[in-house]
């Protein structure tokens, strides 16, 4: 049926995924094991291609409506203002970064822990709010002046 072939490709999917994720972790990580250069080897070369198989199958599945609880979470709305901001992010997170970095006056310890969460939460809010003042400046009076230029071009054309 239909419904046992979709939880199949999920099910393979799965386990593509926690394959690629956990597939060379034995143990509790406590002891640091050296892995055979075989096994090393397999897993670098098949990883990347094993991951995006499995989001390209779960990509199809969301797009033609088959998704299930994935595609209800990816599509929930709360997700646009996030999805609005995140190609300023890209822009901007480096440059602040590498600016933050340039100030240093000696070496960053990421000890104690709650350093480098504080540093990590400032970095994110500074990210957001310069990505948020570039899509209100910039990104959102263009789309608006596009929709104007598109609307009066598609008013013209049906005439």
């Amino acid at each position: 049926s239909k419904s046992s072939g979709i939880n199949a490709e999920y099910g393979l999917t799965i386990v593509i995924e926690f394959a690629t994720v956990f597939g060379l972790h034995t143990g509790t990580g406590l002891v640091v094991e050296k892995e055979e250069l075989s096994k090393t080897v397999t897993n670098n070369t098949l990883y990347k291609f094993g991951w995006s198989i499995a989001l390209l199958i779960q990509i199809f599945l969301c797009h033609f409506g088959l998704g299930g609880p994935i595609n209800s979470f990816l599509s929930w709305k709360g997700w646009l203002p996030l999805a609005r901001l995140s190609y300023g992010v890209y822009l901007f997170h480096y440059g602040l970064n590498v600016a933050w970095a340039a100030q240093l006056r000696h070496v960053y310890s990421f000890l104690p822990d709650i350093q480098s969460v504080i540093i990590f939460i400032g970095f994110i809010g500074t990210v957001n709010l310069i990505s948020a003042i570039l899509f209100l400046c910039v990104e959102q009076p263009m789309a608006n002046f596009e929709k104007l230029l598109t609307f009066r071009h598609t008013t013209r054309n049906k005439k």
